[in-house]
């Protein structure tokens, strides 16, 4: 205490410059946990710490720079620059004017910066310990990989290409991975420097042309003027499929369809594709039956030609059926023949044949047994697939068409592999999996018929009943305010009558659908924008709540909100890498975890799906039992650059949703994280996604920049920026319960 009383004397007696040296020693600096020795010391001045800028910007890899003319302190690190004009408030940032509440000093020629704002201008943290009098300065040491002792050079992390060779699909070929963070080295990939570095992480992403057909080197280089560290990858973009070679005379040996087994009924057909070698005579054989020749064709769908892909469609006649049951399961051979020499190959799926409809009547199995067989799927059957398998291995790719509610009926017309065919309206053929489905064996078929419909209005919802005596199936179309709800299979009683609608209720009609029997279109539109709805079956009725938006206190709109937070990925999904050991699983959760809090302080009532790095079955991240409580579902994610992308020109904020009622909250989250983190709004994009599946609250999915992408991971990796994306995400939810006002 005497010692204090002294020095404070000492102060009063001799000024500044005694007042500096006492300072200096009894506060160190220490930066990422070295010691610095000071030649000016560390300064205190109405209680702001200020620290000699030069020795800090040096420490963190910066070059500097004194303007004695203009009295102007600056450092660079890259492209990196910041400005300290001595005696101003007014700083320069990476290009951006700053206003710091406390100015930058010139004492006895040394420039003093106060050292929050400093430290945050440069990416840095800063702590102050009271009782060892140090000012202490660090990095995020999140940005800096683990490599091997091997490297004795500047550190190399090169995230992609991956250590083993890969095979990539695409003539442009992006390479990521980093550097030494806070460091001036530089990078060059097969001798070019790369398009982009930030030196505070260090990470960097480029691009390089690739040739087609051969194996090809991707040498990068990381050197500090000194000495250089050389990591190497392979990769090769293989040549496109070229014809099959005349000879030997062969069948390819997974170029086929259809490619798992098929239960037919008069009147369906069966396309069969081979790929072989070109300019033979092709023809297939369907169990012990006659020989049909099939055509060649230049390519896939293309024109008849010497490309070596024959194909065929076999109509089944009501020959081909028994009068009752299933026919015995019969072998479908491709036979090639050229030049009396013959091959055949039998197909991997086989064939049988029914006569009486349906095949099987079905009904969905309850929601916690569906998952991912729970998608009910539409074939498009205008083009095929040979290169890749398909749903059912019919050839025929396919849309999701819906999500199948618990208990709805279907008449199957048939089987392709693990689903059930549906036919629904004439033209079109849906698949429904056969683990999603139990068998009704005690019904022939469905006879359904729409006997009232009551709608009413109470707590917040609108409620719509069909009732009927059996169930049936049916699709939903949803508008942002309306549904249109198609009606399958069923019989219109004739002394149904539609109810009186009430006030909210716009709209409410029942139509035929247009060329198809027994199909109907029940149509309801609200007065406003629902916010989710719930369709279920109550014994035979199917029932239908539409949510209305909720009240919004407009000074606290999350006030009593229950959100739920799902943090992507988890456990053994690490989901997108980024450069370094960095994986989207952890960052995520880290951005869940802050916006978490933030929501906690507004009042909400807050639900996380996982709140450590452990797997979370994607099918249980919108949990059935948050349901009837959720306000707003959010999934927080990170992107990846797919084959053959522009990844250094594309990058920024992407937002996913799945239903019409979710495209305004989609925009409202596009426009606000954006612009809270002036970063580039790429689109919203309508998506059929596990997450994003059920209609009952609103959804929005968010890509918060690209794992990759040194613009957008300094946010993702650094913890301000998982701050500032989490308060961009708080604003964003704010936003959408606003606009409901």
């Amino acid at each position: 205490m005497k010692k204090i009383l002294l020095a404070i004397l000492i102060i009063a007696i001799a000024g500044v410059s005694a007042y500096m040296v006492y300072q200096a020693r009894i506060i160190d600096l220490v930066i990422n946990d070295k010691l610095i020795e000071l030649e000016d010391p560390v300064i205190i001045e109405e209680e702001v710490i200020f620290v000699p800028a030069k020795p800090v910007f040096e420490t963190l890899g910066a070059y500097t720079r004194w303007d004695s003319g203009n009295e102007v302190f600056s450092g660079s690190l890259g492209e990196f620059e910041v400005y300290l004009p001595a005696g101003s408030h007014e700083v320069t940032v990476d290009g951006e004017t700053v206003t710091w509440e406390t100015p930058v000093k010139l004492v006895d020629d040394t420039v003093y910066a106060p050292v929050e704002p400093t430290a945050e201008a440069l990416g840095a943290f800063v702590e102050w310990d009271e009782e060892t009098r140090e000012v202490i300065i660090s990095t995020p040491k999140e940005f800096d990989p683990e490599v091997g002792e091997e490297q004795e050079g500047p550190l190399l992390h090169v995230s992609y290409p991956p250590t083993y060779q890969i095979s990539y699909y695409a003539d442009s070929l992006f390479v990521f991975g980093t550097i030494q963070s806070y460091s001036q080295v530089d990078v060059t990939v097969n001798g070019e420097p790369v398009d982009m570095l930030n030196r505070k992480t260090g990470n960097f992403l480029t691009m390089v042309d690739i040739p087609r057909g051969e194996e090809y080197t991707v040498r990068v280089e990381a050197s500090d003027g000194v000495d250089t560290t050389t990591v190497e990858r392979t990769v090769l973009y293989p040549e496109g499929l070229e014809t099959m070679p005349e000879e030997p005379l062969e069948i390819h040996s997974t170029h086929l369809i259809p490619g798992k087994d098929q239960i037919l009924n008069p009147g369906d057909t069966l396309r069969i594709v081979a790929r072989g070698s070109p300019g033979a005579t092709a023809y297939y054989q369907i169990g012990q039956g006659s020989y049909v020749q099939m055509t060649e064709l230049e390519y896939p769908t293309g024109p008849p030609g010497r490309g070596g892909i024959y194909s065929a469609v076999y109509t089944v006649g009501a020959y081909d059926a028994p009068a009752e049951g299933v026919s015995d399961t019969m072998p479908v051979t491709v036979i090639l023949d050229k030049g009396g020499e013959q091959v055949s190959r039998e197909l991997p799926g086989h064939v049988a044949f029914f006569s009486n409809l349906p095949y099987k009547v079905l009904e969905v199995k309850d929601e916690s047994e569906l998952k991912f067989s729970g998608w009910f799927r539409i074939i498009r059957d205008d083009s095929y697939q040979i290169y890749s398998d398909t749903r059912g291995g019919t050839g025929y790719p396919d849309n999701v068409a819906s999500y199948l509610t618990e208990g709805t009926r279907f008449e199957a017309v048939g089987a392709s592999g693990n689903y059930y065919r549906v036919k629904l309206e004439e033209n079109e053929t849906y698949l429904l999996h056969k683990d999603a489905a139990r068998e009704l064996e005690d019904k022939d078929f469905l006879d359904p018929s729409l006997t009232s419909v009551e709608v009413s209005e109470a707590g917040g919802k609108v409620s719509l009943r069909l009732n009927a005596d059996e169930r049936f199936p049916f699709l939903v179309d949803s508008g942002t305010n309306q549904l249109k709800i198609r009606l399958y299979g069923v019989d219109r009683a004739e002394n149904l009558e539609m109810p009186e609608m009430p006030a909210s209720v716009q709209e409410l009609s029942l139509e035929p659908m247009a060329g198809e029997p027994n199909a109907f279109v029940l149509t309801i539109q609200l007065d406003q924008a629902f916010t989710g709805f719930s369709p279920s079956w109550e014994g035979t009725a199917l029932t239908f709540d539409l949510d209305k938006p909720s009240r919004v206190d407009g000074e606290n709109p999350l006030q009593g909100k229950t959100i739920v937070i799902d943090p992507g990925h988890g456990g053994e999904d690490p989901g997108a890498p980024g450069p370094g050991d960095l994986y989207e699983k952890d960052v995520v959760l880290d951005m869940s975890l802050y916006l978490q809090e933030l929501l906690l302080e507004e009042g909400a009532e807050v639900i996380m799906t996982r709140t450590e790095d452990v797997d979370v079955d994607l099918y249980d991240r919108p949990k059935t039992e948050f349901i009837d409580e959720t306000d707003f579902f959010i999934s927080v994610h990170a992107n990846a650059h797919g084959h053959g992308a522009d990844a250094v020109n594309t990058h920024g904020i992407m937002t996913l949703y799945n239903y019409d009622h979710n495209e305004k909250l989609a925009d409202i989250m596009l426009d606000t994280v954006t612009e809270e983190m002036d970063l580039p709004a790429l689109y919203t994009w309508r998506r059929n996604i596990a997450v994003t599946r059920h209609t009952q609250f609103p959804c929005v999915l968010v890509e918060a920049g690209y794992m990759m992408h040194p613009e957008d991971n300094w946010y993702i990796f650094h913890p301000r920026g998982q701050q500032q994306f989490a308060a961009a995400m708080m604003e964003g939810i704010k936003e959408y319960f606003l606009s409901f006002e």
